[in-house]
């Protein structure tokens, strides 16, 4: 396996290769890809799976990040890669992240961009088991990249086909222009981190005033009230996942509160429950707390 961080030009190209399987997920911004006919993007929490022998074209739009995994074939079969992406995404070549399991998909971004530069690459000769489990006990950086990417992909299930815009999530409101978008799917994945209204206006490449005034026109809040949202979205999918088994303090830290207490008055709030109460009464209908 090889892997890379690379960024793409926004003139279409294409081509195909046929001993290894692509993997790419998106750091930063948003690549439009067609894979053998079917249309789709990389952007946020949803990956694409490039089958080896595919061909497919591609271009991206501004400013953009993609970590980009070369998977050969073998592997893919012996690590048990290939028959996560049939189980969870039947072969569509588009995956999505699903809700409350972004953790994962963000853990290998931190390892990959914490560690090494764009466009250099990594070569994974460590041997792995079937259906995701590791033969060899895996140490540094190789162990930590293979069984963070078996995570992502535990985590996925079949996109929809075609481009979409998370506008929808935002009934009444425009179409949520590019660049703000790409702040919404770069912020998303980095729930745990420190993140700043200076952060997400870099990110758009706005001034803090412009941004701020762009945010509250399309999204109808301010950034900071839409961040602390998805990190109270983000922990409900999170505790409801883990049930007993993960702490409080854990939960609050791994969705960006650096305050246990802070982060149960904010749970209470939203939702009506602390987080405490929830975990007690164990799985319940999430549509309740939408």
């Amino acid at each position: 396996m090889q892997f890379s961080l690379r960024q793409y030009r926004s003139e279409a190209a294409s081509h195909s290769h046929t001993d290894f399987h692509q993997i790419i997920i998106s750091d930063l911004g948003l690549l439009e890809l067609e894979i053998e006919g079917r249309g789709g993007a990389v952007s946020g929490t949803r990956l694409a799976f490039v089958p080896a022998g595919d061909t497919h074209a591609y271009r991206a739009q501004g400013l953009n990040r993609f970590l980009v995994l070369d998977v050969d074939t073998d592997l893919a079969k012996r690590a048990g890669i290939e028959a996560l992406w049939h189980r969870n995404a039947n072969a569509s070549p588009y995956l999505q992240i699903a809700n409350g399991q972004q953790a994962a998909l963000s853990d290998l971004l931190r390892t990959v961009t914490s560690t090494r530069q764009a466009g250099a690459p990594i070569s994974l000769t460590s041997r792995v088991g079937d259906c995701g489990t590791l033969i060899d006990d895996l140490s540094g950086e190789e162990g930590i990249v293979c069984n963070s990417l078996l995570r992502v992909l535990a985590g996925t299930s079949a996109a929809s086909v075609g481009l979409t815009s998370k506008a929808s999530n935002y009934d009444g409101l425009a179409s949520v222009p590019p660049r703000l978008q790409r702040v919404l799917d770069w912020a998303e994945l980095r729930l745990a981190d420190p993140i700043s209204v200076s952060d997400m206006a870099a990110v758009a490449v706005q001034s803090e005033s412009s941004f701020f005034d762009a945010f509250q026109r399309y999204i109808g809040t301010t950034p900071m009230r839409w961040l602390t949202e998805q990190r109270l979205l983000a922990a409900r999918h999170l505790l409801m996942a883990s049930g007993k088994d993960i702490a409080i303090g854990d939960l609050a830290a791994q969705v960006g509160f650096t305050d246990q207490s802070a982060f149960s008055r904010a749970f209470s709030r939203r939702f009506g429950c602390s987080p405490l109460k929830m975990r007690m009464q164990g799985a319940v209908d999430l549509t309740a707390f939408n």
